[in-house]
């Protein structure tokens, strides 16, 4: 590696530690009791319900979406999931917004800005599939089929080898995957800002909001926010990743075999 290519890596790597540095440094001597109201409450509990229900959906439909590709050989259906990949999250919001909408057959079924955010969470099912199946695609496609020869062998059912010869190459990618998501979904701003309602909010856009308008002491709450969701998101990365270290280790040797 050339020396410029070093300095740009490392720049690079440096970037997310400057926004903490920022942000730790934007938050002293802040009140974290102002963070106790209404607002807050119930903008952590919506996130929380639409990032786990959309990040789980959308694992369980990409990893189903890869199996079936994987097992029939599909090329045109893997050409296919790749297209909403090409469409920005502001456009896809825009395109499900008029979908759900009174102009459209499917108003009535399911309505825009509705309380339960259910748009929002087909919105990012529909975007985050195929991303997921992208990064499950190449674990499939290095598998070893000895062991799903052997389940077949042993007459296993098909839930049972699905879960022997299978699942445990997918908790790498399927890991990788799901903080990926979980980190983008919990803090997005467009999506829910166009087809979300205005009570409750979600992190990002309440957080965005507090950081644009009203009295400028709001900003402060904002930053106190994203520090403290950005520190439960890298808690989590690294708890995740070291109970699984040892048995990701296992996995991985026997992909390559």
């Amino acid at each position: 590696m050339s020396r410029s290519s070093l300095w740009l890596s490392l720049f690079v790597l440096a970037l997310p530690f400057t926004g903490v540095a920022f942000l730790i440094y934007e938050t002293v001597g802040f009140d974290w009791s102002e963070l106790n109201d209404a607002a807050w409450r119930a903008s952590l509990a919506v996130t929380l319900y639409v990032t786990v229900v959309s990040t789980v959906l959308s694992l369980v439909i990409g990893t189903w979406l890869a199996r079936s590709v994987y097992r029939h050989r599909s090329t045109w259906l893997a050409s296919l999931l790749r297209w909403p990949m090409f469409i920005p999250h502001v456009a896809a919001a825009y395109l499900f917004y008029l979908l759900f909408s009174g102009a459209f057959p499917f108003y009535g079924l399911i309505e825009a800005n509705e309380r339960h955010h259910l748009v929002v969470i087909l919105t990012y099912v529909w975007k985050e599939v195929p991303f997921v199946f992208l990064m499950v695609i190449g674990t499939y496609a290095q598998l070893n089929r000895g062991y799903l020869d052997m389940a077949k062998t042993l007459q296993l059912t098909p839930f049972k080898q699905f879960k022997v010869a299978e699942w445990p190459f997918l908790v790498k990618p399927l890991l990788d995957s799901f903080w990926v998501l979980v980190a983008f979904i919990s803090f997005a701003y467009e999506v829910p800002a166009l087809l979300g309602v205005t009570f409750p909010e979600l992190l990002g856009v309440l957080a965005y909001e507090r950081l644009t308008t009203g009295l400028f002491l709001n900003a402060y709450e904002s930053y106190a926010v994203a520090l403290i969701w950005t520190l439960f998101i890298f808690i989590g990365v690294i708890g995740s990743y070291s109970v699984t270290a040892k048995r990701r280790r296992r996995i991985e040797r026997g992909v390559r075999r």
